[in-house]
């Protein structure tokens, strides 16, 4: 006889986690299915030697821990995440590095702003400007989001709507004429998985406001213990979670879903289902082309796949201040034209870009006693390591390893003599991980046609199916896949309420 319960969660990533505790905590009955023995899918970590690693994070945004504002740690805090989970805020938003120029971000937007123009000043104008123009959007989407009555339809027009179909460049490269200021407030354009010229403005704008504005954080109990937190949660509220055992079918009648078969092959029932695969998968596989209208797939087809990374992993014998590291995330680049060097994401030739992150500086203790972890990361597709012979996948990857690490002694001298443990991975670890098309860490790109209101909405292609994850609205990122968690278990939840 086949189960039913109230919600079907397909997928343990951080939008179908969020999603399962929130409708387990008002009420309802909840089955999660993971096809993994662990939670979190790109929020996780793995054990290599004495070191602990964490797989992909590198600062939370919207989390201002103080006052307990900001997107991301009010939902946190009524889900019961903050009474399980410790959060550090970092001092500084990142450190830029430039053959001849260094400068550091502080958090909150006076103290950037006033640090520009301490070091630009005849940029003074410029900085202000496009500062004001950016928090503007930053500030009316909010209050979009939020159905503030205060919200003008001028506002609307000229703070998002006039922006729609523009990427960062169009609206910030005629107002900020010098290159090196660009590059400063666009350092993290790798966090968005496209540079100036192909980011979308509204995308870049609420993001790098955000961070800009309430600084990054991290979770004490690493990525792992982040989605392990949900886990509990969803299991107190009294939901059930199984792994090791995924959806093999959702089952469907007409237009609607009717429950899934469990790689178990048990038939469990429900009228609504969550999920947390990506959508060509879901749509092909899950479901079956066949059963999913043609207009699904045109919107489908209409979004381009985001960027993936290259990156090391190492553990270290020496603390990281005896190697002259100072920043929590350091952006290196050889020169600040980051439209140049995304290009080199397309080759296997040396990244002309890269990210340092040293996580002892979020938490001394984050590896043992006199130990640091470093990760280094730069932009790299699918597309050239599928052309590579497989006999010189190992040879290229360590390569591209070697040159990243002798760029990364240029802030750390003599990294690579006290590296005790080392990992590469590619875009192929990645798919081959989270099974994202492309090794993907953003799902669909943040170009102009993944801007927010033109990304998948939470809503399926079929009668009581909806998404959650990186995939769907807002988009990618840790932030996002938990709010959007969050946004399909609302609609579920209106749902119901319109039932009874």
């Amino acid at each position: 006889m086949s189960e039913k319960y109230d919600v079907i969660v397909i997928g343990g990533g951080l939008g179908g986690l969020s999603s399962a505790a929130l409708l387990a905590k008002n009420g309802l009955s909840v089955l999660l299915l993971e096809k993994r023995e662990l939670p979190g899918g790109c929020a996780t970590g793995f054990i290599r030697g004495r070191f602990e690693f964490d797989a992909s994070l590198h600062m939370l945004s919207g989390t201002d821990l103080e006052r307990k504002t900001g997107n991301l740690i009010p939902y946190l805090e009524e889900l019961g995440v903050t009474k399980k989970v410790g959060f550090t805020k970092l001092k500084n938003v990142y450190q830029c590095v430039f053959p001849d120029f260094e400068i550091t971000l502080p958090t909150g937007r006076e103290n950037i702003e006033s640090v520009l123009k301490e070091n630009f000043p005849k940029d003074s104008e410029d900085i202000t400007n496009f500062l004001n123009r950016m928090f503007a959007t930053f500030e009316t989407i909010n209050k979009f989001r939020k159905g503030d009555p205060s919200l003008t339809q001028e506002e609307l027009s000229q703070n998002l709507l006039g922006y729609l179909g523009k990427t960062c460049a169009e609206i910030m490269y005629p107002e900020v004429k010098n290159p090196m200021v660009r590059a400063i407030i666009s350092q993290l354009w790798m966090f968005l998985g496209l540079p100036p010229k192909k980011v979308d403005y509204i995308i870049f704008a609420v993001a790098m406001s955000h961070l800009f504005h309430y600084g990054g954080a991290q979770p004490k109990e690493k990525s792992h213990g982040f989605a392990a937190a949900f886990v509990e949660l969803i299991t107190e509220y009294g939901g059930e979670v199984r792994f090791g055992c995924g959806a093999k079918k959702i089952l469907t009648e007409g237009d609607k879903v009717t429950g899934v078969l469990t790689d178990d092959d048990e038939e469990v029932k429900s009228d609504f289902i969550i999920s947390n695969a990506n959508p060509l998968t879901m749509s092909l596989d899950l479901i079956g082309g066949d059963k999913i209208p043609s207009s699904y797939f045109d919107k489908l087809r209409s979004n381009e796949v985001g960027m993936s990374l290259i990156g090391v992993y190492m553990g270290l014998e020496i603390p990281y201040r005896k190697l002259g590291i100072k920043e929590f995330e350091i952006g290196l680049n050889d020169h600040p034209d980051f439209d140049k060097a995304y290009q080199k994401a397309f080759t296997l030739e040396e990244p002309e870009h890269q990210l340092i992150t040293t996580y002892n500086l979020a938490y001394p203790d984050f590896s043992p006693p006199g130990t640091s972890v470093i990760t280094l990361t730069a932009p790299s597709y699918a597309d050239p390591w599928y052309d590579l012979p497989p006999h010189k996948y190992l040879e290229t990857k360590n390569r591209l390893a070697e040159q990243l690490i002798t760029k990364a002694e240029k802030v750390a001298p003599e990294l690579r003599e006290h590296i005790e443990v080392v990992e590469v991975f590619t875009p192929l670890t990645i798919m081959r991980y989270t099974g994202n098309h492309g090794g993907t860490y953003l799902g669909f790109s943040f170009s102009t046609a993944g801007s927010p209101p033109l990304r998948l909405p939470q809503e399926g292609p079929l009668k009581g199916l909806y998404l959650a994850g990186a995939w769907s609205q807002p988009g990618g990122a840790y932030e996002n896949c938990v709010l959007s968690g969050k946004a399909a278990a609302e609609l579920i939840l209106a749902k119901k309420d319109e039932g009874r």
